[in-house]
């Protein structure tokens, strides 16, 4: 708990240092899809695929393709994008390429969820 005292996740500065894409503009009649989980399991080209067809109202929209990534990861895929620095993901490509980087580490590594 100690940890954390330095931190103030409440204060909107520091909330909006620590969002991988401050600045997203949701629109309010905007309803984010339910996604399936990517558990590792799954081949990652067909989850981003499904992906981006699920987003397809606003797949022009790099931010809000980002922002929502996250709704469609689970486990350590998930704990792999909230480690991820904003300064380094500006764009789609970079998120993807992030991703497939992540992928390709633990499918050698070998820690692949079982089936």
């Amino acid at each position: 708990m100690r940890a954390f005292e330095g931190i103030r996740l409440y204060d909107p500065i520091k909330a909006a240092e620590i969002c991988l894409v401050p600045n997203a503009v949701i629109l309010k009649k905007f309803r984010v899809p339910e996604f399936v989980k990517y558990t590792g399991i799954q081949c990652p080209i067909t989850h981003l695929k499904a992906y981006c067809n699920k987003m397809a109202e606003v797949v022009d929209d790099e931010k809000l393709l980002i922002h929502f990534f996250q709704d469609s990861l689970s486990d350590t895929t998930l704990t792999c994008y909230m480690r991820l620095d904003n300064t380094n993901v500006k764009k789609w490509k970079d998120l993807i390429d992030a991703f497939m980087r992540h992928v390709a580490r633990v499918r050698c590594r070998g820690d692949r969820p079982p089936s």
